[in-house]
């Protein structure tokens, strides 16, 4: 393939052209990528507002990064899931590639888990397991995704943690940024090493010495499961090597010594999800998702997205009002809604600055706004 000579790096300013779309606003700014929201219309009136990531332009010039990038977008537009955050179209103009997401109206899990921190609203078991099983969902379907020529891919995501799961207020569960998420044969471009999310690795991902299989995404998932039902991390230290050491030589304490009461059977199935030794986890994130929705048909658990909204609206109640307001109101407000509320702030839930998959800060786009989230909000 002939790549064009990139013409000089142009700032989107709102209004810009890109292609096909109009920008209304950059999001923020990552690592290797650019989020824009933009817009694109139709005939008869039609407009829809999409997510636009864009290389950054110290990359864009760089074959390599270059590849990675279109690796990503060829990846993750054939996946096509209720629970994927999913790609539209990959574009090209003046040698410069930039694709297409939807975006979610909704809050990403860190966010969530902050909020419910901050709010003292707890999260319920039920909202809990609807969330992990979405999740395990989606990533079984990209686990089995299989090539035109019927082979398996052998996608693993490599990166699955809150900041890459979405909640929209109406209770649907999104997996988004497959940034770094290979498939078996896929060559190691440069910054493809240890990269993700230290806090979520598995042991064989953190070592770095064997290659992954889906194996490495369900022990992702069980952190998260740990996270959303004890309130804590199964895994902690003050520094990156104590927190390698504590994942690849250390078993998580056993939920139930967090929280009085914890499901036995809840309690077996995360520590399973989270065993060092990869042959003794779920084979699968679809038997993670069997062994959790069979956990809450004993115990009468609703998985459903109305529990989950209902969630949702206790938890952002003023987002919600304020969202119905606009609307109300009429196109034009929640255009502007949309706007506001979607631009990153580009800070962890914590407060510290977002890190990237290189090491960076992600940066906001311009004054830190009110709390949005879209699909892979946090760039490369």
């Amino acid at each position: 393939m002939v790549t064009p000579a990139p013409a000089p790096h142009r700032v989107l300013s709102p209004g810009a052209p890109l292609g096909k779309y109009e920008v209304i606003r950059q999001i923020a700014i990552g690592g290797m990528a650019e989020l824009y929201l933009v817009r694109t219309s139709g005939i008869e009136g039609f407009e829809k507002l999409v997510c636009l990531k864009r290389i950054r332009p110290e990359h864009h010039r760089d074959p390599d990064f270059v590849a990675m990038f279109l690796q990503e977008a060829r990846l993750a537009a054939t996946l096509q899931h209720p629970n994927i955050a999913q790609v539209h179209d990959i574009g090209q103009e003046g040698g410069e590639y930039f694709f297409s997401m939807e975006y979610v109206h909704g809050e990403d899990l860190g966010r969530i888990i902050a909020a419910s921190r901050e709010s003292g609203v707890p999260i319920s078991l039920d909202s809990a397991l609807t969330i992990v099983t979405g999740l395990c969902a989606g990533l079984h379907y990209a686990h089995d995704k299989t090539g035109p020529d019927g082979a398996p891919l052998g996608v693993v995501h490599r990166d699955v943690s809150p900041t890459n799961v979405l909640v929209s207020y109406d209770g649907a569960i999104k997996l988004a940024d497959f940034g770094i998420a290979r498939a078996a044969g896929d060559p190691v471009r440069p910054g493809q090493g240890l990269a993700g999310k230290l806090a979520y690795m598995s042991p064989e991902q953190c070592r770095g010495r064997v290659a992954l299989d889906r194996r490495s995404d369900v022990f992702a998932v069980g952190v998260i499961l740990y996270e959303l039902t004890t309130g804590k991390l199964p895994f902690a230290a003050s520094s990156e090597r104590g927190l390698i050491e504590e994942i690849t030589q250390r078993d998580p304490a056993p939920p139930s010594k967090h929280v009085a009461g914890y499901p036995e059977g809840l309690e077996t199935i995360v520590l399973r999800a989270l065993a060092r030794d990869r042959d003794r986890r779920y084979p699968s994130a679809h038997a993670l998702q069997q062994a959790l929705e069979d956990h809450a048909h004993e115990h009468r658990l609703r998985l459903s997205p109305l529990v989950l909204a209902r969630f949702m609206s206790a938890l952002f109640p003023a987002r919600l009002e304020e969202w119905e307001h606009a609307r109300a109101q009429g196109a034009f407000f929640v255009e502007q809604h949309v706007v506001r509320t979607l631009i990153e702030s580009g800070k962890t839930p914590d407060g510290a600055p977002a890190v990237g998959r290189d090491g960076e800060g992600a940066q906001p786009a311009s004054e830190p706004p009110t709390v949005a989230t879209v699909a892979d909000a946090r760039p490369a």
